[in-house]
């Protein structure tokens, strides 16, 4: 496993990880015991899987966060309510922790004192944070045999070996990293290259050092058709994915020329894993299509929507990867065993599938998923904000900007709003603009009409 850093590479085989990721194991006894999981912040290094493997090992529940988040500080976020024993994460991030929470870095748990072995065997969990669809987000249960078995159908669709080098740079917190990157990585063999941080430059390096294997968002990929030469850059990829939202026509055909190599997608959700994927072959795949559905995937419309006149409905998928519930709810969302993706999906004579429409409301900000109705709270504490909608509207390219339209009282205005906003927010998720309104436009039922406020503010 490589990490690449402003300063350079920090190297380690699977082996030495393995070693210490079994130390991890037999000092986890020592973690503060409580109802609640292990809370992982997780920051790509060596350190953090090294921690990650050893929990897992040690059958520690686990609870996965991007170390840029603004959750272990909000009190009334999905993860502070899920009652953690302690956190885990890097030097320096303690004094932006709730101060109820026991934090410990990496180093106390890589480099502590050796305790007895750590009891039990397998059945530990790996949780993960939603995206927030529909709401605040949910806490997502899933067994380690799941994270294992994900790895194994990347592995199988898109014939790693051990000869492949696997270039991550998402955060190993999404799923997209964690299934479709360490897990495949693990499970066949290959070198793991990740990013401490999203860095142009050391991406770029990374490229040229091997990898064979890149696993991006459609930012990253816009990025690296921006900065580029128009000529094609010397590189051993062999494939390429991408994560974390639609990827245009134009930003997949600059990119795969600048790279090389076609960028395929990725079609998936925390709760279910992948779901559907495109593959190298040798026939093109249609304009539009994220390829077919996935080993192991079973897949039906619902019955109570009409089907649109192209066909498409709404998917409800079974996997051989699917979650074993939220949090605060046993059973999973299902119908019939099925999971009800929410999304509008057609499905062509030949298996093809093509995502029409998808339910998710959070906005896409350079491939974070950020959560409107949670921004929406915390804004909303601010004494001198009535009432509050925060939206998603484009931008240049394809991004997405947080635009909030707020009704204030008192002498407030947008600059003040927005020191409040960086006080308690991380910066991606400030909004980009503040719109200062006399009151929110409403549809017949009551509800802020969000095409209303992006028309009017066009």
């Amino acid at each position: 496993m490589s990490v690449g850093t402003p300063t350079g590479w920090e190297s380690v085989t699977w082996a030495q990880l393995c070693d210490a990721a079994s130390a991890v194991a037999r000092r986890a006894r020592g973690l503060p015991a409580g109802a609640g999981p292990v809370v992982l912040v997780v920051d790509n290094s060596i350190a953090c899987v090294t921690v990650l493997l050893g929990l897992a090992i040690a059958s520690r529940e686990v609870l996965l966060v991007e170390s840029a988040n603004s959750y272990l500080a909000d009190e009334q976020s999905a993860v502070l309510r899920a009652a953690p024993s302690c956190v885990v994460g890097p030097e320096g991030l303690a004094t932006s922790v709730s101060t109820r929470l026991t934090y410990l870095s990496f180093g106390e748990l890589t480099a502590g004192p050796s305790r007895a072995p750590a009891p039990g065997e397998g059945g530990s969990m790996i949780h993960q944070l939603t995206s927030g669809s529909t709401g605040e987000p949910r806490i997502v249960r899933h067994s380690v045999d799941n994270m294992v078995r994900g790895g194994h159908i990347y592995r199988e669709v898109h014939g790693l070996t051990d000869a492949d080098s696997v270039f991550v740079t998402v955060p190993l917190a999404h799923s997209f990293g964690l299934i479709g990157g360490l897990a495949a990585a693990l499970v066949s063999g290959a070198r793991l290259l990740t990013l401490n941080r999203f860095n142009l430059r050391v991406l770029v390096a990374g490229l040229h050092d091997g990898a064979t294997v890149m696993l991006s968002t459609p930012l990253g990929y816009e990025l690296i058709a921006a900065a580029s030469s128009p000529a094609r850059q010397e590189n051993s990829l062999r494939l390429a994915l991408s994560s974390g939202g639609p990827l245009s026509e134009r930003v997949a055909a600059t990119a795969s020329h600048r790279l090389g190599v076609r960028i395929h997608q990725v079609y998936g959700s925390t709760e279910t894993g992948l779901v559907a994927c495109a593959y190298d072959r040798a026939e093109p795949w249609p304009d539009g299509s994220v390829g077919r559905f996935a080993p192991g995937v079973e897949w039906r419309m619902a019955d109570d929507d009409a089907t649109t006149q192209d066909g498409a409905g709404r998917l409800l998928v079974r996997t051989s990867t699917m979650f074993d519930g939220y949090l605060d709810s046993a059973a999973p969302d299902a119908c019939s065993g099925f999971y009800d993706t929410g999304d509008l999906v057609r499905v062509d004579e030949r298996g093809h599938v093509f995502v029409v429409a998808r339910k998710n409301t959070f906005v896409n900000v350079g491939g974070r998923k950020v959560n409107p109705r949670r921004i929406e709270r915390l804004i909303a504490e601010h004494r001198e904000v009535a009432e509050i909608a925060v939206y998603g509207a484009g931008s240049e390219g394809d991004e997405q900007e947080i635009h909030a339209a707020v009704v204030l009282t008192g002498s407030t205005g947008v600059a003040e709003l927005l020191r409040f906003c960086r006080s308690r927010l991380m910066p991606y998720e400030v909004p980009h603009r503040v719109h200062v309104v006399s009151e929110l436009p409403r549809t017949a039922l009551g509800k802020v009409s969000v095409p209303r406020l992006i028309q009017e503010r066009a």
